[in-house]
């Protein structure tokens, strides 16, 4: 019997670096609705800290385009920031299918055991 593996918070921001190294990380409002409007966008990371009024502002222009992205409420603005090696991002979207379909295997096996602690 194989058991799947669980990832930690760490182990998805790395792989979310990685991501951004490839450049198939877009961040920042603006930019990210560009790419979702052009049907690019096929994973969506927010922030567990963002604000109602950027989310609902942000998820009221993307139903506009009437696509279906998957999303995953993770980590914080701050953590998402760094892991892309850019300041606080309370968005993050990946536009590659292999990257997306990894990190939303990961994120479906994230073990937030340390963060009940």
């Amino acid at each position: 019997m194989k058991i799947a593996q669980s990832y930690s918070e760490q182990d998805i921001l790395k792989f979310l670096g990685l991501a951004q190294r490839a450049s198939k990380v877009v961040s920042g409002n603006d930019m990210l609705l560009d790419e979702v409007a052009r049907g690019n966008i096929k994973l969506l990371i927010i922030a567990k800290d963002v604000s109602k009024n950027t989310l609902d502002k942000f998820l009221s222009t993307v139903a506009k385009f009437d696509k279906e992205i998957p999303a995953y409420r993770f980590a914080d603005k701050e953590s998402l920031g760094n892991a892309i090696g850019k300041p606080d991002r309370a968005l993050v979207g990946l536009t590659d299918d292999g990257f997306a379909k990894k990190l939303e295997i990961m994120l479906d096996r994230f073990d937030n055991k340390e963060e009940q602690n």
